[in-house]
């Protein structure tokens, strides 16, 4: 089983907590990571480019010549796309490039991820991060004891304070543990997670 200190904000043990083998400790599947890092990067796109096809540019109703014996090529409509000022042929359309991945995968991608950090020795259980008020230096002087430099956070939601205060730090995310994601694990060098977000976690993914 894999087993880690959990410590308070001063830096001090006070348990052991016993994480899932399936979760924390799994072969770590580097080509479902990069499956989930692409689609979160390819979704993060607005896709809001739009084109018009020949049906929906204005004009164009009446056929310009009949079909035979003028001696031009055949032609349908002024808007073909082969007219000038004509419709757009396979051009891009809003919200229709959405990369879909099989939802096992991604499981797998955020399992393996987990297991890389744990394995790397980059993963830190925290028991709670308290924070009176909303002020960075609190929050600066909390990460100097932990020797936490570069790091994503996920906390349990609650701690809207500790939330606000950290948000304008450089290489520090805090994200709630409903908006976990392979693409910021893998960005940030260390994994920081309160005691509950990480048992919370491995129930979600141990199903």
């Amino acid at each position: 089983m894999a087993i880690i200190d959990v410590i308070d904000q001063n830096g001090n043990k006070l348990r052991e907590l016993t994480l899932k083998d399936e979760v924390f400790n799994v072969k770590v599947h580097e080509p479902a990571i990069y499956l989930a890092i692409k689609q979160y990067m390819h979704n993060q796109r607005q896709w809001n480019r739009s084109t018009k096809t020949k049906g929906e540019i204005s004009g164009g109703g009446k056929k310009p010549w009949k079909q035979k014996g003028t001696g031009r090529a055949r032609a349908g409509s002024i808007r073909s796309p082969l007219w000038r000022s004509g419709g757009t042929t396979f051009g891009p359309q809003p919200g229709e490039r959405m990369l879909k991945i099989n939802k096992k995968i991604i499981k797998l991608a955020e399992r393996s991820a987990l297991s890389s950090k744990y394995k790397d020795k980059l993963l830190m259980v925290v028991d709670t991060f308290k924070v009176d008020q909303i002020k960075t230096k609190m929050v600066y002087e909390i990460f100097k004891k932990l020797a936490i430099r570069n790091a994503l956070i996920v906390i349990d939601g609650g701690n809207k304070n500790f939330q606000l205060s950290a948000r304008n730090m450089k290489r520090i995310k805090v994200i709630r543990n409903n908006t976990f994601n392979v693409y910021d694990i893998m960005k940030y060098n260390q994994l920081v997670l309160t005691e509950r977000a990480a048992v919370e976690l491995q129930e979600a993914l141990n199903k």
